[in-house]
């Protein structure tokens, strides 16, 4: 059988075999082995026919059998995970600066609302002294012109 070459699906595994340049059984056995994407009929048994997509098989080859894509996805792996390694530790470094400023700004509220008390009592001791002290002078000022 001759496998038309705009055909997009190879129905057979001599079709599968002559399109990747192997023999059936290696095919098969690719298919056991390595996940080989053949598709076969709903409910159908192992020894049903198959049916395979050339965008699929092409796909497949291009991340099993590619040194280049395998180093490729491995330097992507490797720079993703230094990538995550870096923000993690940044957002850390930020995280604790953060929280120590958070406590110095805290101390600094605590000292500020502390003296602001303190400033308010005297204030409040001395308007009782003053209105005492003018309650005073009212009065001898009342017996003075008595």
């Amino acid at each position: 059988m001759i496998v038309p070459e705009d055909s997009t699906v190879l129905s057979s595994w001599k079709d599968i075999a002559k399109y990747l340049g192997k023999g059936v059984r290696t095919v098969q056995r690719w298919e056991r082995q390595l996940g080989l994407p053949v598709r076969r009929p709903n409910g159908a048994s192992q020894k049903s026919a198959v049916v395979l997509y050339r965008g699929d098989v092409d796909a497949w080859v291009a991340t099993r059998f590619s040194a280049r894509t395998l180093e490729k996805n491995e330097a992507q792996t490797a720079r993703s995970s230094c990538s995550a390694r870096t923000t993690l530790r940044e957002g850390i470094r930020t995280a604790r600066e953060l929280r120590t400023a958070n406590q110095a700004l805290t101390e600094q509220i605590t000292h500020s609302i502390r003296m602001l008390t303190e400033r308010c009592e005297l204030l409040a001791v001395q308007s009782l002294r003053d209105s005492s002290l003018g309650e005073c002078a009212k009065r001898a000022e009342s017996l003075a012109t008595d």
